[in-house]
This record gives C-alpha cells, structure tokens and sequence, in this order.
C-alpha cells in the first residue's frame, strides 16, 4: 500500500495506464525554454526515434496529498485522450529526471511558438496561411470545450506551430496545476516584478486601448476579432460562431 505522496504518484500513474518511461531513453538535452515549474528541454527518444519536449513539473513532493495526486494523474489521462487531435501538442507520457522530478513528455513543434513563429514568417506567410491557422486554432480550441476543458491560458505562446499547423499546449494542466505546492525558486513574487511591466501596453487594453487594424487585413476579421475582444464578454461570439465566421471569409485577399 502505498504511504507517501510519491508512492501514491507512481501507483495512480501506473494503475492508469500513462506511460511512464526511464529517463535513461532520452539523449542530447538542449534547453529551449522555462516552464511554470521549470525548465523545458529537447530531447531525442532514442527507442521511437522521436525529438520531444520534456516539461519539468518541480513540484515540491511533501506537499502532495492523496487527492492532489488523483486529480493530478486525473489531468494526464485528460492529456492523453485530447492529444491525438491535430491541433493539439501530443502527450506521450511522463518521466522521472535524476533530480526526481517528473517530466510530461510532449511532442516538440520544430517551428517554436505562434508568436515567434509570425515575427519570422509574417511578411512571406499568404493570406491564406494565416487564415488556415485561424481556423485550426479554433477547431482546437472547440474540441477542448466538447471535452470540458477550458484553456484559461490561451495566448500566442502556448500555440505551438508544426510544419504550418498551430497545436495547442499548456491546456489540460492550466487550472489543476496551480494548486499544487510549488518549490520556493519556481516563481518570483509580486512584490519584486520589475515595475517597467505595469508600464506595458497591455495593460492599456483595460482603458479600452486596442491595436489598429494590418493594412491588407479583409474587413469581415477585422469586425470578427474586435467583437472578440470586446469589453462586455457578453458581446464576444461563441467559438462555434466564431469559427462559421471564419468559413465565410474569402481565401484569397
């Protein structure tokens, strides 16, 4: 019987079938960016011949309880079933790190995050592309809701871009995650952000401040996206709206 929280972790994993792979199978670390709980690496799986992500989660183990580890295995196995969507970053599993944290094992997008990905592609990218990428950016986001997940973290950095097709990440473990015991260096508090981000423009958004329209951008997304970010949500479509919506705008501009 198991008596500890990590006991509990490795049983519930066990028991419900996620994957749990030896560290040792992965090969040639290269550190491409933070996590809310850590560090994120890439690394080849040598057995699948696969390159993937792997996400520390640094979560402090005396803190666990029984229920935090059910609800937790809960989330993977939500992970494991939303993941084989095309617009969603697939979930291989977890493993344990030689520090004895666990790791999700994610698919790795070589094209980086949506944000990076426009900066470097914007200018050359067709009108086309750009709304091919809207709408699977919806179709992913409603399949979360058909399995009543809601993102509560969806920005450019958590859609993740694969050969031209935006996954989405960071969905299922957004709320769930939050509640478990951090390590004291995973977040900086309040008190010491640097005052220069209550200075960032997005904080504008909140005196009604928005981005003027992209020269070239067709009328019907530019009444689409300001409806969206609307400061009554009441005003702002539905996601099956919006992606009808999108439907009927004209691929060619």
């Amino acid at each position: 019987m198991a008596s500890t929280p990590e006991e509990w972790l490795e049983k519930a994993i066990s028991e419900e079938y996620i994957n749990n792979v030896k560290f040792d199978k992965f090969t040639d670390p290269i550190h491409i960016g933070m996590g809310d709980f850590g560090r994120v690496y890439k690394y080849e799986w040598k057995d699948c011949d696969l390159t993937v992500a792997l996400k520390c989660l640094k979560v402090d183990p005396d803190g666990l309880d029984e229920k935090i580890v059910k609800d937790f295995v809960k989330e993977l196995k939500l992970l494991l079933k939303v993941s084989n969507h095309p617009n969603m970053i697939k979930f291989y599993g977890v493993t344990k790190d030689n520090q004895g944290y666990y790791n999700l094992i994610l698919q790795h997008a070589e094209d980086g995050n949506l944000r990076d990905y426009l900066k470097a592609n914007f200018k050359t990218l067709q009108w086309t592309d750009k709304l091919n990428m809207a709408k699977e950016i919806v179709l992913g986001l409603l399949f979360l809701h058909d399995n009543d997940i809601v993102h509560r973290d969806l920005h450019s950095k958590n859609i993740l871009i694969q050969q031209k097709q935006p996954k989405l990440a960071d969905f299922v473990l957004s709320k769930r995650i939050n509640e478990l015991p951090r390590t004291p260096t995973t977040f900086g508090m309040d008190a010491y952000v640097d005052p220069k981000f209550l200075q960032d423009p997005g904080w504008e958004i909140l005196d009604g401040f928005r981005e003027d329209p992209v020269e070239g951008t067709p009328p019907q997304y530019i009444e689409l996206y300001q409806r969206c970010w609307d400061i009554n949500p009441d005003k702002r479509p539905e996601t099956k709206e919006i992606l009808d919506i999108l439907k009927q705008i004209p691929d060619e501009n």
